[in-house]
């Protein structure tokens, strides 16, 4: 189920063609696919709550409560809840703005980042100078092309039997199975599968399916699981195994990461 405000976003920018920038509260249950879509204007996406997944062409980007995400105008893209989710979207005018590149960007939510957003959020909901909110987006431009992002993107493999290992693994990421097996499951060979993921991944199978995995238990940070049953359920023999490769990659541990959750 999908709680908005009455006037869709894409409604709001055809009602407001002179505005720099407008703002939305978007609330989404846990499950809810906001399907292909786009905008004709630039969007910045950030949750308050919850765990989004956006995908576009050939990624899918994991958006939780501590990075946000940019999205250039008319980029066909689908959005699904992972968590009970409420996430606000800006919306920024391209005619009013500064030129962005066209690219999706994954951005780390640092303090001044969020305060900026919020600031940005608020000006956009209310009648304050607009020269000022100009200023506020310029900031904002700047600090979405910073060299130094964070990223959650899962790569989409375009090749069938890579989407067959992907779509599988989302699925049931504990699955454990070496490529010898996989290749038996999608008509490849290892060597052929090992080739593959190197060509398409630019990374090795273990890497890759660990980084899905990592990534999949934000999913279930959101939830009353133990750490040790979240490591159980994306397959790592022990807790501790999950907690030094989580930390390693997102330079926290699990239950920071959940204490953070719910503070916000």
């Amino acid at each position: 189920m999908l709680n908005r405000q009455e006037m869709s976003a894409n409604e709001m920018m055809i009602a407001n063609p002179a505005s720099p920038a407008l703002v939305k509260t978007i609330e989404m249950s846990k499950g809810y696919i906001d399907s292909n879509h786009q905008h004709t204007w630039h969007q910045v996406i950030f949750p308050i709550t919850g765990l989004v997944q956006t995908k576009t062409a050939y990624y899918q980007h994991l958006v939780p409560h501590t990075s946000a995400l940019f999205i250039p105008a008319n980029l066909e893209h689908e959005s699904v809840a992972l968590t009970n989710t409420t996430f606000i979207g800006i919306y920024i005018n391209p005619t009013l703005c500064r030129t962005y590149n066209q690219q999706v960007r994954t951005i780390s939510l640092t303090p001044f980042l969020r305060q900026l957003l919020q600031e940005i959020r608020k000006r956009c909901s209310g009648s304050e100078n607009r020269d000022a909110l100009v200023r506020l987006l310029d900031v904002l431009h700047d600090q979405i092309f910073k060299e130094e992002i964070v990223t959650f993107q899962l790569l989409l493999p375009k090749d069938r039997r890579l989407r067959i290992i992907f779509d599988q693994l989302i699925e049931t990421p504990s699955l454990d199975w070496s490529l010898t097996v996989w290749g038996e499951v999608v008509g490849a060979s290892e060597r052929t599968l090992s080739r593959l993921f190197l060509k398409e991944l630019k990374t090795s199978f273990p890497r890759w399916r660990q980084h899905l995995r990592l990534i999949y238990s934000l999913t279930l940070l959101d939830e009353n699981l133990s750490i040790q049953t979240i490591a159980d359920k994306i397959g790592y023999q022990n807790d501790s195994s999950y907690i030094k490769a989580f930390k390693r990659h997102f330079e926290t541990t699990p239950q920071q990461f959940r204490m953070h959750s719910h503070h916000r």
